[in-house]
């Protein structure tokens, strides 16, 4: 009987143990790669500020790719190619202006040395974009991995991320539709604080007349700036927020509150009744913006993934469809 309670006991164990391995393989957790590539997220992270300090760009490019992969599923299907029969999302109007998506491929080969097939292209984005909010003065962010890589892109699935010009309707639904509610959204907004945006994405507010819900001055300075008539590749652009483009911090809302924000969705943002009040928690306290900004952009991260035995682990990050 001793020995019969004692392969009991051991059974347990092991089924326990079988338990856990599948838990962590069915879904995403924290340190995913802790025994198959304990350095990875260190390596991704790592690169983001080696390039950030050679090429400061590469840290808002970064966030970019990021939100745009999680807006359809967290999968890395935002670096598909398009092949014939097959248009992908780096096709869609959401994805005009990308640059710098070279880097990925690099993070990758650096991972791949270390440990070759195991660390998949939308945990590099994930964790990529999570660094970079970070080097540019944001919160530090610990997403969880876990995920891998779709061999499925389409270019209509990307066309449904809102435009600049859409309203705060549809862009509250999108986010809703993700499982983020309004705070989060306008918080997640909020990473509109780095960047740029081209004048054809608020050319509409200063042609051929002015918003009234612009400041006038604000407004002369774009019109410096943007031509009266851009062309559909004419890339002049005007920084999201002038005086601190590249700090990833409260200055957005504060634009917002003095009728300085750039696109129509920013200055909606503050006119509408349903975000207003956020927009003004987060101009005047920038530690609850960055606190529901970190909850809201793990949630994101989390969309739509796939795990286990879902998905591949690609070699290169980038390649046709």
């Amino acid at each position: 009987m001793a020995r019969l309670g004692s392969f009991v006991a051991v059974l347990v164990l092991v089924c326990a143990a079988s338990f856990v391995n599948v838990a962590d393989s069915a879904g995403l957790v924290n340190n995913f790669y802790r025994k198959s590539c304990p350095n990875a997220e260190k390596i991704i992270r790592d690169s983001i500020y080696r390039m950030y300090e050679k090429k400061g760009n590469i840290a808002t490019s970064f966030i970019r790719f990021g939100f745009h992969d999680f807006f359809n599923g967290a999968d890395a299907s935002f670096f598909l190619l398009s092949a014939p029969g097959k248009t992908s999302e780096k096709d869609s109007h959401s994805m005009v202006g990308m640059r710098n998506e070279k880097y990925v491929n690099n993070i990758k080969a650096e991972v791949e040395k270390v440990c070759p097939g195991v660390v998949s292209c939308a945990d590099i984005l994930a964790v990529g974009s999570a660094a970079a909010v970070q080097v540019l003065g944001g919160p530090y962010i610990h997403v969880k991995t876990g995920r891998k890589d779709t061999r499925n892109s389409m270019k209509s699935s990307a066309d449904t991320i809102p435009r600049p010009q859409d309203g705060v309707t549809k862009v509250l639904t999108f986010y809703k539709n993700i499982g983020i509610n309004p705070r989060e959204a306008v918080a997640l907004m909020g990473a509109h604080t780095i960047g740029r945006a081209h004048c054809t994405s608020f050319i509409e507010r200063i042609f051929p007349k002015v918003d009234p819900k612009m400041d006038p001055v604000f407004a002369e300075k774009l019109k410096r700036r943007c031509p009266a008539k851009p062309t559909s590749v004419h890339f002049t652009y005007f920084r999201n927020d002038e005086p601190s483009p590249m700090a990833f911090d409260n200055n957005y809302f504060k634009n917002l509150v003095t009728k300085q924000g750039l696109m129509g969705i920013d200055s909606a943002l503050y006119w509408d009744g349903r975000t207003q009040k956020y927009v003004i928690e987060f101009s005047q306290n920038e530690a609850a913006w960055r606190e529901v900004f970190t909850v809201a952009f793990k949630k994101l991260s989390e969309y739509k993934v796939l795990t286990g035995r879902q998905g591949e682990i690609r070699k290169r990050c980038m390649y046709v469809n």
